[in-house]
This record gives structure tokens, sequence and C-alpha cells, in this order.
């Protein structure tokens, strides 16, 4: 009789998980609170409320931070970011090739040219050897995105872009209540940019928030944010040309609330994290993403680590992904090479880049660093690490028997 304890349960054993890990979002009568303040208020909005002021503010002094502003997401915080950095036509801006698009599309946003370099091969953050390379005349800024809460090296950007004369953008996403040298990330650069949306380690759904320690990037970004006002002016008094990227009071009445709750939430995930990669290393095939000394803690926006198919009879990535999920595990996705998509490799910028910007080409650029990641790691959901640690650790007992089961789980599913 064969034992269903043993087999995989991609085979149709037993799974390693038999309950859940916990979900995502965590929300409790702190938001709950907050948001009937606000209805009650009738303030519903930045210009007649201080809510979302108050947690940009407060959230950007966690980070280490002089100034916080409140935004509508992740993305507009970038492209606030480098209107505020005076970055525009005819410039341009070196972008990893291992993150979300709109690391890169917000570039194009100020119609400004994203030049798309390789990343390290272990943290999958951008790789600085690989931008410097990238600098010509026209290089107006460095877009650093700290993959999965694993920060990039800041030593080295903050010294090339002070030795070059550019503006560093950090790409905070991933990585809230990630340290270097003891102080938050995004307080090293120029600016930092942080995502609330809803898969994120603090969410309202949707918002985000720029910090930086500079009050004229910080007067400069939010008149852009503010259809171009002037703080103290007439209502209607628009100065410079500018949009809406404000958020709403109902958002920062979440955030605060989120804000209160998430440093216990981020030290359980790294703690947690710590003790996952320590497991997750005793076995052949898997590297998890390194954790640089430097690093003080890693915010885990998921857990990443590197796949070797050879060590597990030459399993397809997705076929592993397919047989870890079965065992309960919250599974991700990896980004794919931004050099793989369809915007950059067809040059869909619409209305961007029409007149007096770099031609680049895209049609041919190749990261071989950042689309071999793209193929060979496995990214799990941030959720699980605000588990139990034995439940955390059922992650590297379901790796095992995935990998002891490996041969009959190639045959049964190629």
């Amino acid at each position: 009789m064969v034992d269903l304890s043993r087999l995989p349960a991609v085979l149709g054993g037993m799974p390693v998980r038999s309950s859940d890990y916990p979900s995502w979002p965590v929300w409790d009568d702190g938001e709950r609170t907050l948001l009937l303040q606000v209805l009650d208020d009738g303030g519903w909005w930045q210009g007649d409320g201080t809510v979302a002021a108050t947690f940009a503010r407060d959230f950007a002094a966690f980070q280490g931070a002089r100034f916080g502003l409140a935004m509508t997401n992740g993305t507009h915080t970038i492209e606030a970011a480098l209107v505020a950095c005076d970055v525009g036509e005819g410039d341009e801006v070196i972008v990893p090739g291992m993150t979300f698009v709109a690391s890169a599309t917000a570039v194009l946003a100020v119609n400004a040219t994203p030049i798309l370099v390789d990343v390290d091969p272990d943290t999958l953050c951008i790789d600085v050897g690989a931008a410097e390379a990238a600098i010509t005349g026209r290089t107006r800024a460095i877009v650093a995105v700290h993959v999965a809460g694993c920060a990039a090296d800041l030593d080295a950007l903050t010294d090339l872009c002070r030795r070059r004369g550019l503006r560093l953008v950090e790409d905070c996403a991933h990585a809230h209540g990630t340290t270097w040298r003891g102080r938050g990330v995004g307080s090293w650069g120029d600016a930092g940019s942080f995502s609330m949306q809803r898969s994120k380690l603090m969410t309202a759904g949707e918002g985000g928030v720029l910090v930086c320690n500079d009050e004229t990037i910080r007067d400069t970004a939010w008149a852009y944010a503010d259809c171009g006002r002037v703080a103290g002016e007439w209502f209607y008094h628009h100065a410079t040309v500018g949009t809406n990227l404000r958020m709403t009071e109902w958002q920062g009445a979440v955030l605060q609330a989120q804000l209160a709750r998430f440093p216990g939430q981020h030290r359980r995930r790294n703690d947690n994290a710590v003790a996952l990669n320590a497991a997750l290393a005793e076995i052949p095939g898997i590297r998890p993403q390194p954790r640089d000394p430097r690093m003080g803690s890693q915010g885990n926006y998921c857990f990443v680590f590197h796949y070797d198919a050879a060590e597990f009879a030459d399993m397809p990535l997705r076929t592993f992904e397919r047989a870890l999920g079965a065992e309960g595990i919250p599974m991700g996705v990896s980004y794919p090479s931004l050099s793989d998509l369809a915007v950059f490799r067809e040059r869909r910028f619409g209305p961007r880049l029409r007149a007096g910007a770099p031609m680049v080409d895209v049609e041919h650029l190749h990261l071989p660093v950042a689309e071999a990641a793209a193929a060979s790691t496995v990214w799990l959901q941030h959720r699980l690490l605000l588990a139990d640690r034995d439940d955390v650790l059922d992650v590297a007992r379901a790796v095992e028997r995935i990998r002891t089961h490996a041969p009959s789980i190639v045959d049964a599913l190629s």
C-alpha cells in the first residue's frame, strides 16, 4: 500500500499543509474606527483633512526620512520624484531589468527614456557596474529597485550618483521596513517611492508615499501632485504644470491603522524569513536570496529563492511551482525581464518619446541575468511569513519532499 503521508500532493499524497496560512490583508477595528472618523468629519480629500498627510509624515519618519507625501500609488510617486529631480524630454534614466513595469513606464510618463540594465545574479537588484557602464551624456538619474525587500547596494549607488552627478530614486514598493546601515531605505537617495497597493506589506488597496529629505524635492513633487499649486498661495494659482496625484483621506485612515500594526508584523516576517533562509540553504539546488550584512532588516514583500532544476531531476520551474502549490504553499510569480515585454521590444510608447528622445535599441536588448532569473526563481507570498515558525518551515519540508520524489514527478507530469 502506498504511504500517502510521504507521497507529494501533486502525485495524490497528503499535502504538507492541511490548513491555510494567514490571509492578507489584515485589518481590525483600528481601520474601522479611523474610517468612521473620516466619514463623520466630512473631510474626505486631502484639501479638507489631515489624516493622509499625517500618515505620510509618520511613515517617512519610520523610514528615517524628513518628509512624506501621500499620493495615489507607487507609480505616481516615481513619476513625481522624477519631475522633482528635473528629469524630462531628452534625458535618460537607468532602470534595472528585474522589476515591475511601472519602474520604467514612470520614466516614460515624464517623456524621458528608460535605459534597461541587468541585475545582480544573487540579490536581483540593479547591477551597479552595469548601471555605470550605461551612463551617457544624457543620463540624468538611476531608479534602484529593492527587489523583494532586499536592499540594492546603496553604498555603491550613492557613491556612483555623487561621482557622476546623477539623481537617485529608490523604488521601495517591496521594502517597507528594510534598513541599510541602520537607516530605512527610501531615505538614501534623492527620493524614495513606496506602494500601498493591495498586495504590499502595508495597504489601503491602492496608495503610495514619496519620502525625501530635501525641501525643494518635497515642494516640487507636491506641486506636481497637487495640480501645479504652490503651498500658501491662492487656491487657483497654478504656478507650474501638474496633475492630481493626491491620496484620499479614506486611504490615509486605513494606512494609519496599518502603520500602527506594521512594526510587529515586520519583525515577525523578518525573523521567520531568516529562519526559512537557513532551512532552505540546506537543500541542494535551492539558494535563498542573500542578505547583505549592511542590511539590518528586510521588508520581504515576497520570499524569493533560486531554483536549480538539475538537482530536481531537471524538473521545469513551472512544474516545481505547481508541486509546491499543491503542498499548500502560497505561490507568487516572478517578474519577467523587462527586456521580454512587448512595450519595450516593440516600442509601444504611445505619445511618449516622439520628439527629441534618444533612440535606444530595445528591440534587440538582451539582459541575460534578469532573463535567467525570471526562469529560475521562486516567489512566495509574504503572508506565509506571518505564521508561526514551524508553519513557516513547512516550506522547506515541502521542497525537500518534492526533491526526494522529483524523478516520479517529472515522469508523471512531463
